[in-house]
């Protein structure tokens, strides 16, 4: 399939091709065998220096959450390094889109509620929008890859629809200690000031189906925190070990905060 329209600077091609072949090799293998013991410990110590900068939270945490509670989705350039655990003020959290409103959710919509085929679908102008921004999309270098991706999308949402959702754990293998492929590969959110959860990154087609699928619930990585929900979750947790009570309904089914809730049910019985 050619795309005359397609704008790709041969720098741009090239470098979109390089992207792709260092995730495919250099993260990829680091993700496979880099343990999430290891990233524990340096996250300790982190923050043992640095209190304010990193949650007291388990920075690798997986909790399952209702798909349709993740309504937003942040607007920010991604970082060049991961943020898995960070506390960070600021108003980051005040620039979002609706989730449903990006152009893959719609596309997913367009397909598997409505019936269009793919190339009238929204995803072929994500797909496009990825390629002459980033010179690759979903590790595809040349419109060519658009039908390959949409296959992949119709297995990923049979496989979810008869199967049901996975977690990383359940669909790859290793030996010896856990790697962090198995977190980090999950569906990514922030955490609001206000305990909002906002889509981060990864897995945006898998939330996105699991939403038109009304599946209970998903895996994903709690991946930064705000400043003024890290104070809040440590004021629940200081409560809780004062008083045995969190003092704040929201600790009742926030997904960040049943491992405070759980260890305190757990001392009481």
């Amino acid at each position: 399939m050619t795309d005359p329209e397609l704008r790709i600077g041969s720098w741009k091609r090239i470098s979109g091709q390089l992207d792709v072949q260092f995730r495919q090799t250099v993260t990829a293998r680091l993700e496979a065998t880099v343990p999430v013991e290891l990233v524990r410990r340096g996250h300790r110590l982190r923050r043992s220096l640095l209190p304010s900068r990193y949650t007291d939270a388990d920075p690798l945490c997986v909790v399952e959450v209702d798909p349709h509670r993740i309504e937003r989705s942040i607007l920010e350039t991604a970082p060049t390094y991961p943020q898995w655990g960070r506390v960070e003020g600021g108003d980051w959290d005040r620039r979002w889109e609706p989730f449903d409103d990006r152009l893959v959710p719609q596309a997913m919509r367009q397909r598997f509620v409505d019936g269009q085929p793919w190339r009238e679908t929204l995803l072929l102008e994500a797909y496009r929008e990825q390629l002459e921004r980033f010179g690759n999309a979903w590790e595809h270098t040349s419109i060519d890859g658009f039908d390959r991706r949409c296959r992949a999308i119709e297995r990923l949402y049979t496989s979810i629809r008869t199967d049901g959702y996975k977690r990383q754990t359940e669909l790859r293998q290793w030996s010896g200690r856990e790697p962090i492929a198995t977190r980090v590969d999950e569906i990514n959110v922030d955490i609001a000031r206000d305990g909002t959860l906002y889509w981060r990154g990864y897995g945006q087609h898998r939330l996105a189906i699991a939403k038109l699928l009304d599946l209970e619930s998903v895996p994903v990585l709690l991946h930064r925190r705000h400043a003024g929900w890290q104070t809040r979750r440590e004021q629940i947790r200081e409560w809780l070990v004062d008083s045995g009570d969190a003092g704040d309904e929201l600790a009742v089914d926030h997904p960040d905060l049943t491992d405070l809730v759980g260890a305190n049910r757990g001392e009481s019985s």
